[in-house]
């Protein structure tokens, strides 16, 4: 929920009278009704939510309880031993608000395990932060459009398995280990989507044209004339020269930046102490649209270049992007998301090959971050499959792009797991 109370079970007794407590006794006993067994203890904390809103949650709730999708909406609900910030029964829709105590790792893991606990029940959710709301209350009611769109579209889980291979920069740069990969990804026989970025090519290209480059942290400023040179080099050279080596491996495909069909909207990042430019943070994945491309067995191939609505191209992290769709896409199929790249997997040792860490746990990934075990560069991946792990992505593997085949059996790299 939007405030600290993320209401966890509670099995104390709560004495309850009259004519509601009947009401309550009546909804607990039917299991598959749209309160999931809430007890009244669920429900009388439910009623006392709905007297203090938050200023985010009654700023949605006006665009939700009259909408154009016409659906009843229903606020602070009881689902199993939850109160959720909103509810749409028809479309087995979750909506959630997040303040700033969400950032707080304990109140992670809380988050996660009740959004499991709710997608256990057939539930869908998604969820904004208070910022969102506040800031842009038109892309958030945007992306709940497009996933009642999508939800009313398909019984969930019904497209079967999904692979999405996120390929890294260094393998685009080096012809040889590209074509071995590229060969390893049109021979997968499931229902799969490749993302990209640019590797050293813009780089390069920059250098050329007399373009300076700076980087924060590994992440490249992207100011105007730059932002050129990154939409030629991604969604042109790049991902064209893919597609085009994919369709000779008799793998059908179809390039796309994220104005293409509004695969992947994003908003210009902000930063408090940072101008990153035309640097994109993603708002929403039309998951209508990759879905109507996937059914006819073609293979998208997303490059690292969104838009805002408004007619701004953005440089956008790929791993990020990679994440977001199989985020987006997790309702309707067994999405599993692939990061390949140079190394074998996340390495004890960054020199090492023979020192891959198998799995990685929540737990074990907080000793290893606090230990300095892991390389700094690995841990905005890292964080990125624990992400998309949360919301319904059944695995996450991150390994050597030659060994693509043995990652997508869970022979090879590294498995990011729950637990």
């Amino acid at each position: 929920m939007g405030r600290a109370s993320c209401f966890k079970r509670n099995t104390s007794p709560h004495p309850l009278k009259g004519r509601f407590a009947q009401v309550v006794i009546f909804f607990y006993s039917m299991k598959e009704n749209m309160y999931y067994g809430a007890g009244p203890h669920i429900f009388e904390r439910a009623e006392e939510l709905r007297n203090t809103m938050t200023s985010a949650e009654r700023i949605l709730w006006q665009h939700l309880r009259i909408n154009e999708w016409k659906m009843k909406f229903r606020r602070q609900h009881p689902i199993s031993h939850y109160v959720v910030d909103f509810y749409c029964h028809a479309s087995k829709l979750v909506i959630e608000i997040d303040g700033g105590i969400h950032e707080k790792e304990e109140a992670k893991k809380d988050d996660a395990t009740r959004e499991y606990a709710l997608k256990d029940l057939g539930l869908h959710v998604i969820r904004f932060k208070n910022e969102e709301i506040f800031q842009n209350i038109k892309v958030v009611l945007e992306r709940i459009d497009q996933t009642i769109r999508v939800l009313q579209s398909a019984p969930l889980g019904d497209g079967g398995k999904l692979i999405i291979v996120k390929i890294g920069g260094n393998v685009i740069d080096d012809a040889e280990t590209s074509m071995a990969f590229l060969k390893s990804f049109a021979s997968i026989k499931e229902t799969k989507i490749l993302v990209h970025g640019g590797g050293k090519l813009a780089t390069r290209l920059a250098e050329t044209l007399g373009v300076q480059q700076q980087l924060v942290e590994g992440r490249r400023i992207t100011d105007a004339e730059t932002l050129k040179i990154i939409t030629m080099v991604y969604a042109g050279a790049i991902n064209k020269d893919i597609v085009a080596q994919l369709q000779a491996l008799d793998c059908d495909a179809i390039g796309l930046s994220g104005a293409d069909g509004n695969v992947i909207r994003s908003h210009k990042r902000v930063h408090a102490t940072m101008d990153y430019g035309f640097v994109g943070d993603v708002d929403s994945v039309n998951a209508t649209f990759l879905k109507s491309i996937l059914a006819q067995t073609i293979a998208p191939v997303l490059c690292a270049v969104t838009h805002d609505g408004n007619g701004q191209l953005l440089n956008t992290n790929a791993d990020t992007i990679a994440q977001e769709t199989a985020k987006a896409l997790a309702p309707f199929y067994d999405v599993e998301l692939l990061y390949t790249f140079e190394k074998a997997g996340v390495l004890r040792n960054v020199e090492d090959e023979e020192t891959v860490i198998e799995k990685i746990t929540p737990e074990t990934y907080s000793t290893l971050k606090e230990s300095g075990a892991i390389f700094a560069g690995m841990i905005p991946k890292l964080d990125n499959a624990f992400a998309a792990l949360q919301s319904g992505v059944k695995r996450v593997c991150i390994g050597k792009a030659e060994q693509l085949a043995a990652l997508v059996n869970g022979t090879s790299g590294t498995s990011i797991v729950h637990e």
